[in-house]
C-alpha cells in the first residue's frame, strides 16, 4: 500500500491585499500566512512519511512570480528531495506562460534534475518507484481547445459541439496512456481540470486561460485507484461510492472572501490496487469574516454599526465590514471610530453601500396634484428633521431664485 499527500492551489504570492507589511520581515502578512500554511503540509510528508507527494497545480497566481515568492516555494519542496520522496508537480492554468509551445514555470524542476520530481506538463503515464512498491501516475495537465483541436476543425461548430469533440479527443488520448498502464501496480490519474460535477470557488475570479470542462464519466474509470484533482478551490469529491475517488483537496489557504467559509487542506490517501482509503486533513488557516449591516432604518447609523462589531470575534481576521445606508445619512458615519473599532482584526475593508431611494414613498402633500415650488419646498423640508437648523435659509435661497427677475447668464 502506497500512501501519498495530495494538495493544490497554492498559489503563492496572492491576497496580498487582505494582509499588511510585517515588521519584522519586511513581507506582506498573508504570503506568510501562505508559506507556514505550505510548511505544515510538507511537514506532514515528512512526519508520516508518505511515500509519494502529488501537487494538483497553479503554484503562483502567475507563471512569472517575482524570485523570492517562487524561492519561497522551492524552499519548501527541497524539503522533500532531501528526504527522498518522490513528487509529481502537475501544471496547471496559472503556471503556464502564455505562449503557443505550452511552456510552465515548474518546468525549471525538470531542467535542474531536481532528484525525484517528476513535472507533469504533458498527458503521459509515469511509473514511479516508492519505499512501498510502484505506483503508476498519470498526469493529466491544465488543457485548453487548441491542445486538442485546430481552428479548421472548431470552424462552424457551436459551443456543446466543440466541447463533445473536445472530449472524444481526450478519451482517445486517455485511452491510449490508460492501456499503457502495469495491472499489477496501482494507478493514480493527477489532473488540473474543470469537471462538470464540481462545484466552483475563487478559480472561477482567477483563470487566467480558457479551459473546457470534462466530463465526470472520462474519469470515473475501473482502471483508477485514485484521481487525484486540482484547479476547483472548494474540497469535495466527485463521486462519493469511491470506486475510485475523484477527490479536489481545494486550495490550501482562502484566496479571497468567496472562500470563507471554506475549510482549506490537504489529502492523504492510502493507495493498492482495486482500492484507496482517504482522508481530508483540514489546515488552521487564518479565518475570514464578513459583517454584514442595513443601518438606513437606523436612527443612529453610527452607533448601530459600533455595537454590531462589538458583538463580533474579529481577533487576527480578515474582515470586511459590508453596511447599507441612504445618502442623507452619509455626514453621520465617523469612519475613523469605526476603523479603532476594527482595529483588533488581522486586515479590514469598509465597504459602504448607498441604497436606491427611487421606491421610498412619496411625500403624501405633494402626490396626486400640481403644488407651488415653494409649498413643495417646504412639504420636502417638514419631513426633514435634519435639516431643521437650516430650515430658513434654505427658504430665503428659494424665494429669492423664483423671484429674482432675470439671472444673467455671464456675469463680470
Amino acid at each position: 500500500m502506497v500512501k501519498v499527500l495530495h494538495l493544490s492551489d497554492i498559489h503563492l504570492g496572492s491576497g496580498f491585499s487582505h494582509g499588511k507589511v510585517d515588521p519584522e520581515t519586511g513581507l506582506n502578512t498573508r504570503f506568510l500566512d501562505f508559506i507556514g500554511t505550505l510548511r505544515r503540509c510538507i511537514d506532514r510528508a515528512l512526519d508520516e512519511p508518505v511515500d509519494l507527494v502529488l501537487f494538483g497545480g497553479d503554484a503562483f497566481p502567475d507563471a512569472t512570480p517575482p524570485p523570492y515568492i517562487a524561492e519561497a516555494f522551492a524552499v519548501e519542496f527541497h524539503r522533500l528531495a532531501e528526504a527522498n520522496i518522490p513528487t509529481v508537480l502537475l501544471v496547471g492554468n496559472h503556471d503556464r506562460y502564455s505562449l503557443a509551445d505550452g511552456s510552465a514555470s515548474l518546468g525549471i524542476y525538470r531542467t535542474l534534475a531536481v532528484p525525484n520530481f517528476i513535472v507533469g506538463d504533458r498527458l503521459d503515464l509515469h511509473s514511479i518507484p516508492t519505499r512501498h512498491g510502484p505506483i503508476q501516475v498519470i498526469t493529466l495537465p491544465w488543457l485548453t481547445s487548441s491542445t486538442l483541436l485546430t481552428r479548421p476543425e472548431s470552424q462552424g461548430l457551436s459551443i456543446a459541439e466543440i466541447n463533445q469533440l473536445l472530449a472524444e479527443r481526450l478519451r482517445i488520448a486517455l485511452e491510449g496512456e490508460i492501456r499503457k498502464r502495469d495491472r499489477n501496480c496501482p494507478t493514480i490519474l493527477l489532473g488540473h481540470l474543470m469537471s462538470d460535477k464540481a462545484k466552483f470557488g475563487a478559480e472561477r475570479l482567477l483563470a487566467v486561460s480558457k479551459g473546457f470542462t470534462i466530463p465526470l464519466s472520462l474519469l470515473v474509470r475501473q482502471e483508477f485507484d485514485y484521481v487525484a484533482l486540482g484547479h476547483v478551490h472548494k474540497h469535495q469529491n466527485l463521486n462519493p461510492s469511491n470506486d475510485p475517488p475523484v477527490v479536489y483537496p481545494g486550495s490550501i489557504e482562502r484566496v479571497d472572501f468567496s472562500e470563507e467559509k471554506e475549510d482549506k487542506g490537504y489529502v492523504l490517501a492510502e493507495v493498492e490496487v482495486g482500492s484507496c482509503h482517504w482522508e481530508f486533513c483540514p489546515l488552521p488557516v487564518r479565518p475570514f469574516l464578513t459583517v454584514s449591516v442595513d443601518v438606513s432604518q437606523a436612527e443612529d447609523p453610527q452607533e448601530m454599526l459600533l455595537k454590531t462589531l462589538g458583538k463580533k470575534d474579529l481577533g487576527d481576521r480578515v474582515v470586511r465590514l459590508r453596511y447599507k445606508l441612504r445618502a442623507d445619512q452619509l455626514d453621520r458615519i465617523n469612519t475613523s471610530e469605526l476603523r479603532k473599532a476594527l482595529k483588533p482584526a488581522h486586515s479590514a475593508t469598509i465597504q459602504p453601500e448607498l441604497i436606491s431611494q427611487l421606491s421610498r414613498p412619496r411625500i403624501p402633500s405633494l402626490s396626486g396634484r400640481a403644488i407651488d415650488p415653494l409649498d413643495a419646498l417646504h412639504a420636502y423640508l417638514d419631513n426633514r428633521e435634519d435639516l431643521r437648523d437650516i430650515r430658513e435659509d434654505l427658504v430665503k435661497a428659494a424665494e429669492h431664485l423664483l423671484h429674482e427677475d432675470e439671472l444673467p447668464l455671464f456675469r463680470d
